[in-house]
């Protein structure tokens, strides 16, 4: 049976999530360690087909994903093993049998990160990703030799970047474009590259407890080798909202956090151009994915275009 669409997503169909939920109940390796298996497809992760569980003994909540990537699946594994703080607890991992679909059966954590908590969540967030740099330079020869590390190169920014042109980004877009070569040479030249989480927003970590209490908790892993200011322009640009608390000015934040561990940032003049260069590259890059008119349920298109169309201005102009 096909079970991947072209785009390598689970068919959400009723007899594909029939056909799979008996081969994971047939799975030697999930069965030892969860019980009570029970679809559970969710409306997010749509690559990915989740199952809920509970632990035999503890009774305590879990989460199994189908078709998760061999890059994450590898990382997941090892950060499990050697990190294990910085992801929820991880029962089991490997391959569906017959099916080369990795999964891994995670702890269930019901809180994610969110707004409700007045800007500590971007704190909480960018620790985690600083967290994640540390921990992943140890990890990274390995990576490189199993052909799961990633590298940002400028080649595909500029895809990106003309990608987001083409949708017809707000601002002077194609001004940033043509600068992308100097800017990509001297954004090298000044901030430190690291294994980056790859993928760091909101949607990719949870908490188990309610600030100011506890720390982020990541999950999904694409970990890219790029400058580490990159990392923190995602959520930003994600977030931006003249409502929002605290979701400005993240690279600066990522920064400290960075000093506190003894980590390299540049100079202060440095920094606030470092930050404007990365937030207007990423502007356009998520613009080529979400385009003028985003889900208003997540952000009116209105505030989305005036955020991105200030963020390639300020990219321009730096």
């Amino acid at each position: 049976m096909h079970v991947l669409d072209a785009h390598k997503n689970i068919i959400q169909t009723s007899d594909v999530i029939d056909y799979l939920y008996r081969r994971v109940l047939a799975e030697p390796a999930i069965a030892q360690v969860a019980a009570d298996l029970t679809p559970d497809p969710q409306s997010w992760g749509s690559s990915g087909l989740h199952f809920s569980a509970r632990h035999p003994s503890s009774g305590a909540p879990m989460l199994l994903k189908l078709n998760v990537p061999a890059d994450q699946l590898w990382w997941t594994k090892q950060l499990a093993q050697t990190q294990p703080t910085l992801l929820p607890h991880v029962y089991a991992a490997g391959e569906l049998a017959n099916e080369g679909l990795g999964w891994v059966l995670w702890e269930r954590i019901a809180g994610g990160l969110h707004p409700g908590w007045h800007g500590r969540e971007f704190d909480m967030l960018l620790d985690a990703g600083v967290s994640f740099q540390i921990a992943t330079r140890n990890l990274a020869q390995l990576a490189e030799a199993a052909g799961v590390l990633h590298t940002l190169q400028v080649s595909d920014l500029a895809e990106r970047l003309e990608q987001g042109i083409n949708r017809a980004a707000p601002g002077p877009a194609r001004q940033v474009l043509r600068r992308l070569s100097a800017d990509w040479a001297w954004v090298s030249d000044t901030c430190e590259t690291e294994v980056c989480h790859g993928d760091l927003h909101m949607a990719n970590a949870l908490c188990r407890d309610t600030p100011p209490h506890g720390r982020a908790l990541l999950i999904d892993f694409h970990p890219t080798r790029m400058p580490w200011a990159c990392e923190s322009a995602k959520p930003e640009i994600l977030n931006a909202d003249p409502a929002r608390a605290g979701c400005r000015g993240l690279v600066v934040k990522q920064a400290a956090l960075r000093v506190r561990r003894g980590l390299a940032v540049p100079s202060s003049a440095e920094l606030e151009r470092l930050q404007a260069i990365v937030l207007g590259w990423w502007a356009i890059q998520l613009w080529a994915s979400i385009g003028p008119d985003p889900d208003p349920t997540w952000r009116a298109p209105q505030i989305w275009q005036a955020e991105n169309a200030a963020y390639i201005a300020a990219a321009a102009a730096a």
